[in-house]
């Protein structure tokens, strides 16, 4: 049922956490690039010469542009229980996860599906944070995409390990499993339903032509 209504959003707490590293490295590149062009823009300082100097000054919007992005990106990074499918939002890629591939959900504990020694020191520094909180794990039948393409979008540590599957870290994942539980079972009720139909009208018809 497509039009059931929509769940709540549960902010990627994984995603947030990893952009929002950069704000203030991005900050600060971004004040020291136009506060290096604007002295030399007004010949108080000798270097960079023009035209080098244009550099300065597209470094510095670069950076600041990065800035924005780290600031308001994390806000737009979400999960949500849809009518028909899981929805993943990140600000620059949606991937849609019908429930016909999902298996079941179930929860895990972090530091036993994911042991720090298993991971490198990058992933250990990442997952640090989470270690002592339980995610909510989505086996699925199959992927939607190919792995390595999504893995263009999300980060590795979504992926669950040894099988195909999500694992995500939201900050009340009991009441995302709940409200992802109550929209699984109206479709595949509905589902059922339909089939029935489909199955009563194939006898009807055969009925018919006899």
């Amino acid at each position: 049922m497509s039009d059931l209504t929509p769940g709540d959003r549960f902010p990627l707490q994984l995603y947030h956490f990893a952009v929002s590293r950069y704000r203030r490295p991005a900050m600060l590149l971004a004040l020291l690039l136009l506060g290096l062009w604007f002295p030399v823009s007004l010949d108080l300082l000798p270097w960079p010469k023009p035209p080098e100097d244009v550099w300065l000054l597209a470094g510095g919007f670069v950076s600041a542009a990065f800035w924005l992005f780290v600031l308001i990106g994390p806000r737009l990074a979400y999960v949500q229980p849809r009518g028909d499918h899981l929805r993943l939002q990140t600000p620059i890629y949606r991937l849609k996860v019908s429930y016909r591939r999902i298996l079941n959900t179930r929860a895990v504990e972090l530091a036993k599906l994911l042991p720090p020694s298993s991971l490198s020191s990058g992933k250990r520094r990442l997952l640090a944070p989470f270690y002592n909180r339980t995610a909510l794990g989505i086996d699925l039948e199959g992927y939607p995409l190919h792995p390595l393409l999504m893995r263009l979008f999300l980060h590795d540590l979504v992926f669950a390990p040894g099988r195909p599957g999500l694992v995500l870290i939201v900050p009340d994942w009991m009441r995302l499993s709940n409200q992802l539980s109550d929209r699984l079972q109206v479709w595949r009720e509905s589902r059922r339903h339909r089939s029935a139909r489909s199955d009563a009208a194939a006898i009807l018809d055969e009925s018919a032509q006899d």
